[in-house]
């Protein structure tokens, strides 16, 4: 089995920065698409309650340090537009060893630099 991570942030966007933030999550995608080690990110908007849900696929935990190390400030520009967020990680069942030490899911863009 390998060591996949999803991630799953919920946002609640601003009053008034519904077209700014999806603005950002556009740029944010297409640079991680390029430039990111993520298997899948995907990021859905719910236009009425002004929420929005991103999910990102990793390998392993140093996909997701090296995700950190090449996004900021690229992909911070999201956080700019939103009042709150909620982090989850989900890491892969192994079959033969442990665990690795992960990095932690509740960090933001701004918790990390």
């Amino acid at each position: 089995m390998t060591e996949q991570i999803l991630f799953r942030n919920v946002m609640k966007i601003t009053e008034g920065s519904l077209e700014p933030f999806r603005e950002a999550v556009r740029q944010a995608i297409e640079f991680v698409e390029r430039n990111g080690p993520q298997i899948m990110v995907r990021t859905f908007i719910d236009e009425q309650e002004m929420r929005a849900v991103s999910f990102q696929l990793y390998r392993n935990c140093e996909d997701v340090l090296r995700h950190w190390e090449i996004s900021d400030p690229p992909t911070s520009g999201r956080y700019r537009n939103i009042a709150a967020s909620r982090s989850s990680r989900f890491t892969a069942i192994r079959a033969t060893r442990s665990q690795p030490a992960c990095p932690n899911s509740s960090a933001t863009a701004a918790d990390r630099s």
